[in-house]
């Protein structure tokens, strides 16, 4: 749960810097990082600047495959970095993974004791966990006509 929530939040601040990125950048030459995709609400007011953004990262990310890998091949690699981690220190590893299990058992009491309490915390989370996946959820980009 802890990992879950520090990856959580690095995606937050990692939307949150590429936000500020898009914002105060006018143009991205080739040999930096892609230029972001713009979110939601920024499309809704600005469609024809979201259409030239999107254009723009599509045109990187063919010309820099490298420099933009999808969702999956992130989350390998830090599982690929994790076990590698855990094999260089494997009795740290053991001592997070026992943490982990053990504030999954408190929590588990926690809601047998109160299970209105635990069922609005969940609500709670489920809601700001939707809001994360929609600011970071970029509709795909329209082919040029």
């Amino acid at each position: 749960m802890r990992t879950q929530k520090a990856l959580l939040g690095l995606a937050t601040i990692a939307g949150l810097l590429l936000g500020a990125q898009f914002a105060l950048a006018d143009e991205v030459t080739p040999d930096t990082s892609p230029p972001p995709m713009p979110g939601r609400e920024f499309c809704k007011e600005n469609p024809g600047k979201c259409d030239e953004a999107r254009a723009k990262h599509a045109a990187f990310c063919k010309e820099n495959p490298e420099k933009c890998k999808d969702r999956e091949q992130m989350r390998e690699q830090k599982r690929a970095e994790r076990r590698a981690y855990c094999q260089q220190n494997p009795e740290k590893c053991q001592q997070e993974r026992a943490a982990r299990k053990q504030r999954k058992a408190e929590m588990k009491a926690k809601c047998g004791a109160d299970p209105a309490a635990c069922r609005e915390m969940k609500q709670k989370e489920h809601e700001s966990h939707r809001k994360q996946q929609q600011q970071q959820q970029v509709p795909e980009p329209k082919p040029a006509q």
